[in-house]
């Protein structure tokens, strides 16, 4: 489906309105999730939007995206998920040093003519192996993972991400991702 005034996909047209959203609101966001990923150069299908946001304006974020018609469905001290009609957004709030170290450090990128906070290979990586450890039938965060290294390894700050990976005790999965991709 496409928005008929800019011929752009659905999900685009939710991401420019939810940008220029948190623009006015003064919200600090960025992307993660299967947007980032496509960013980051592993381009998959990806049918809804993911952000994290600072869990202090999980309040003000709820009720501005009320005002853009969504409703919770699920609404946590961590994360959050909306839906208006077929649009889904995810929401991971930044509570840990970690999470708002990577939320501050969001590079933009271009999206047509679009620019966008998005959150760092690394730091998709360590998001990635958090969910995979939560409930490792998540198997589409494995493969982003083997792909996103694949991309983007030349550049990736490999300490960081082994940091990521020690977190949750899966550095042996760290190394089988390397050694698959050389």
């Amino acid at each position: 489906m496409t928005d008929a005034g800019r011929g752009e996909s659905r999900l685009f047209a939710q991401l420019r309105e939810l940008h220029a959203a948190m623009d006015l609101a003064k919200v600090s966001y960025m992307l993660i999730g299967g947007f980032a990923v496509n960013i980051h150069g592993y381009v998959r299908a990806t049918h809804d939007l993911d952000i994290m946001v600072l869990a202090g304006d999980s309040d003000l974020l709820h009720d501005m995206l009320c005002r853009l018609g969504y409703s919770a469905i699920d609404r946590r001290p961590d994360l959050a998920c909306y839906f208006r009609g077929n649009d889904r957004l995810d929401i991971l709030y930044a509570r840990r040093p970690v999470s708002q170290r990577l939320l501050a450090q969001a590079a933009y990128a271009d999206l047509n003519g679009l620019s966008v906070p998005t959150i760092s290979a690394e730091g998709l990586l360590g998001l990635k192996i958090q969910a995979f450890s939560d409930d490792p039938r998540r198997i589409r965060d494995l493969t982003d993972m083997m792909e996103l290294v694949k991309v983007n390894r030349a550049t990736l700050d490999l300490d960081e991400v082994r940091d990521y990976f020690r977190l949750f005790d899966s550095e042996s999965i760290l190394d089988d991702i390397l050694k698959s991709s050389d």
